[in-house]
């Protein structure tokens, strides 16, 4: 998953692309041992399409908008080689009768053998499994977050969308 991730970050700097990594992905790179499974990547819209005329002889779904009981977002899944990744834009989740923003807010860079990538705050990553019932996930993160920007999530004095 490493290179397939680097050449997708680079292609998408090249582009211009704002996106970020999410999900289980975004906890390895900030050093939990997890297996990745796929690449999880947020963008808004435009650069959901943008993505697909990128990478268009990987496509296994197209990015459409999409809806489910709980989320909605103009998604598409891909295949590279064997790792799978999906792409969301304008991720949102149902709250009642209404739709929310659920898309990552706080973005940082991390390194991956020379590549910077943007991925989600460690942080934001855990309130967003503890909304979603992950508590296994959510105890993975704590020991590794930055207390004072947790702190900030949780006082509101940061801007979330993960509660």
């Amino acid at each position: 998953w490493r290179p397939v991730l680097r050449e997708i970050v680079r292609r998408l700097d090249e582009a211009n692309v704002r996106y970020a990594v999410v999900g289980g992905t975004s906890l390895a790179l900030h050093g939990l041992p997890l297996p990745v499974k796929d690449l999880d990547i947020e963008t808004d819209p435009a650069g959901a399409y943008r993505f697909a005329e990128l990478f268009a002889a990987h496509i296994v779904e197209a990015v459409a908008l999409k809806e489910s009981r709980c989320y909605r977002s103009h998604f598409g899944r891909f295949d590279f080689d064997g790792v799978q990744v999906e792409v969301m834009g304008l991720l949102e989740r149902r709250d009642g009768m209404a739709w929310v923003p659920t898309a990552v807010v706080n973005v940082e860079s991390i390194d991956l053998e020379g590549t910077p990538v943007h991925t989600s705050w460690l942080e934001e990553e855990m309130l967003a499994y503890i909304r979603r019932g992950r508590l296994d996930r959510a105890a993975l993160c704590l020991p590794r977050c930055n207390r004072d920007r947790l702190l900030a999530l949780l006082r509101g004095a940061g801007a979330t969308n993960a509660l």
